[in-house]
């Protein structure tokens, strides 16, 4: 039986993830890039990497959350790099009632003291009061896990 062949047109990570996928299932993969290496023309070689499916409720629909959370065991399974030390969402005292709204807005989350910030961002002790903590997030280096999906498809 003839394997199915797939051409791929984008090697920002929707298009690496997909031929990455389709790879894994026996698919012939093809991707097709305008630059000269996969990848780094990408938007995604400029994003911030962050794997932050409830922060971004906050600010967008439900489904953006349902559907990036498991996308997070996603990177774990297919990228090393993948850091797992959560979220955390800070505020100067002054803002504290713009914090309290983000968080009716998110979920999963852990109210943190000045002393939790302090321990979980050793660099942030003593300036802020109060934040969000979002244990289950995650974070990773676009361009090394770009890099990492090239070279999974080679």
């Amino acid at each position: 039986m003839k394997r199915q062949s797939v051409t791929v047109i984008g090697a920002g990570v929707a298009g690496l993830c997909c031929a990455l996928e389709l790879s894994l299932r026996g698919v012939n993969v093809d991707v097709v890039e305008r630059g000269h290496v996969l990848g780094d023309g990408s938007c995604s070689w400029q994003a911030g990497g962050m794997l932050a499916p409830w922060c971004e409720r906050a600010t967008t629909d439900a489904v953006v959350a349902s559907m990036g959370a498991p996308s997070i065991g996603w990177w774990v399974r297919h990228f090393p790099g993948t850091v797992r030390k959560g979220s955390l969402v800070v505020a100067q005292p002054r803002d504290a009632a713009d914090l309290a709204r983000f968080a009716q807005r998110t979920e999963r989350f852990e109210w943190a003291d000045a002393e939790r910030i302090a321990a979980l961002e050793p660099d942030l002790a003593g300036r802020f009061r109060r934040a969000l903590f979002f244990p289950d997030e995650a974070h990773l280096d676009p361009r090394r896990a770009l890099a990492a999906l090239v070279e999974r498809l080679a």
